[in-house]
């Protein structure tokens, strides 16, 4: 009788609401954060990879496909609007197992509907990623709770579960279109999207008291106000606006496969399973090197990075080797960046009680910024001089934002480092 009651008290844990009076020192593992991340990876891959792939297969012009792509991607950029329900409702872990449901089950039923309404489609990949921006903000909430000293590795480990996951799935989804029928697909998707799922059992939190909704709402509307009223948070957004980061070569590296007489197949592998496969390793690096030199200092290093394996790509003989190896290296520059600009997100937010997954989100939407304004400065770089224009552009930025950022650092680092161990004291008390 007590093992089974022990096995409910489990579950109704799982599924109580948040918060507790009291916040003891719980944390998690930080490799448990990428699995944690998986159904959010494969959501990136199922909708840019696998239904352009599929779209195309089946006759859809690319307009169109476009289109599709376009309204589904379109939660990336608003979840900040439903990112409190993580903050409100029930626990974090609790949105971690309901939004990875959600999304699986929503992109599943989108596979058979490609030969249906393609305004069905787009709302169910449109719903899919609405839950994967849920589960995300859930996961942000939970890597808030982290020690300082381990917070860079848990971004690390965050971020390499969601570049090694969507590089992984976009590949395994794109060999299914090729092999299996449209049903062995979406199970296939479902289960993928599903199993990570099992991981959320080992997530710890403190117990939660029952609470009213006004109190919660109050709460969350202070400390947004206090995230935002703090000198940190605009410190931090120096760093998070900047050029440093964005990857924005990334976006554009698969259509420059002629300009380094590169195949179709040797493009596949660059640019697909193999960069997200040093992205990942990047990441776990970038989020060790982040607790073991600072936030700051990390973030410098990765615009210096970047710009090195910008400068190679741009100026180095034009050949498959050149674009083999100067995108690889800049998938591991990128995944280090992703790692620390994470960590810097956690290191602004501090531990928040009632505006944690509202806050992460919110300023990881920020970061997604210079994503936008240096995609588009590098390919302005490649209408004026080509591909050297394009890599010299991206370099220029993260470099020269680099060494600007390093100053910062030099300047106000301490006071940064102050501020993470009274952060640390306080959640501590």
């Amino acid at each position: 009788m007590k093992q089974d009651f022990d096995e409910s008290a489990k579950v109704g844990v799982l599924f109580a609401p948040t918060e507790s009076s009291q916040t003891p020192q719980l944390h998690n593992k930080p490799a448990l954060f990428a699995v944690l991340a998986l159904p959010y990876a494969f959501t990136t891959s199922v909708t840019v990879l696998l239904m352009p792939y599929l779209l195309r297969k089946y006759g859809i012009s690319v307009d169109q496909i476009a289109k599709v792509v376009v309204i589904a991607t379109l939660p990336s950029i608003w979840s900040f609007f439903w990112s409190p329900l993580a903050d409100l409702g029930l626990r974090r872990r609790s949105w971690v197992v309901f939004s990875a449901l959600g999304a699986g089950l929503a992109g599943g039923a989108a596979i058979p509907g490609i030969h249906g309404s393609h305004v069905l489609l787009t709302a169910l990949l449109f719903l899919m990623n609405t839950f994967a921006g849920l589960l995300g903000s859930a996961c942000g909430a939970l890597l808030t709770a982290m020690p300082v000293a381990l917070r860079g590795r848990s971004a690390g480990w965050y971020q390499a579960g969601n570049t090694g996951g969507a590089a992984i799935g976009g590949g395994l989804f794109i060999w299914l279109a090729d092999h299996a029928s449209l049903a062995v697909i979406a199970v296939v998707i479902v289960a993928a999207m599903l199993s990570p799922v099992f991981a959320a059992f080992l997530i710890q939190e403190p117990l939660p008291v029952r609470r009213a909704i006004r109190p919660k709402i109050i709460g969350l509307v202070h400390d947004m106000g206090e995230i935002f009223q703090s000198r940190r948070t605009w410190i931090g957004l120096v760093f998070l606006l900047s050029p440093v980061g964005s990857a924005a070569i990334g976006n554009l590296i698969s259509g420059m496969g002629p300009d380094y007489h590169a195949s179709g197949n040797e493009v596949l592998w660059v640019t697909g399973i193999v960069g997200g496969l040093f992205s990942a390793l990047g990441c776990l690096i970038g989020g060790l090197v982040a607790d073991k030199i600072g936030r700051m200092f990390a973030y410098a290093l990765a615009g210096g990075m970047a710009a090195l394996f910008g400068v190679y790509l741009g100026f180095a003989h034009a050949t498959p080797f050149t674009y083999a190896m100067g995108y690889s290296g800049y998938s591991v520059a990128a995944g280090f960046a992703y790692a620390v600009f994470t960590a810097m997100v956690l290191d602004i937010l501090g531990r928040r009680k009632h505006a944690a997954a509202s806050g992460y989100t919110v300023l990881c939407s920020a970061g997604n910024l210079p994503i936008v304004y240096m995609t588009w400065l590098d390919g302005l770089g490649y209408r004026h001089w080509g591909a050297r224009g394009l890599m010299a552009t991206d370099a220029a930025a993260n470099g020269g934002f680099g060494i600007l950022l390093l100053l910062v650092a030099i300047f106000l680092g301490r006071h940064w480092n102050h501020l993470s161990q009274e952060n640390g004291r306080n959640s501590s008390g």
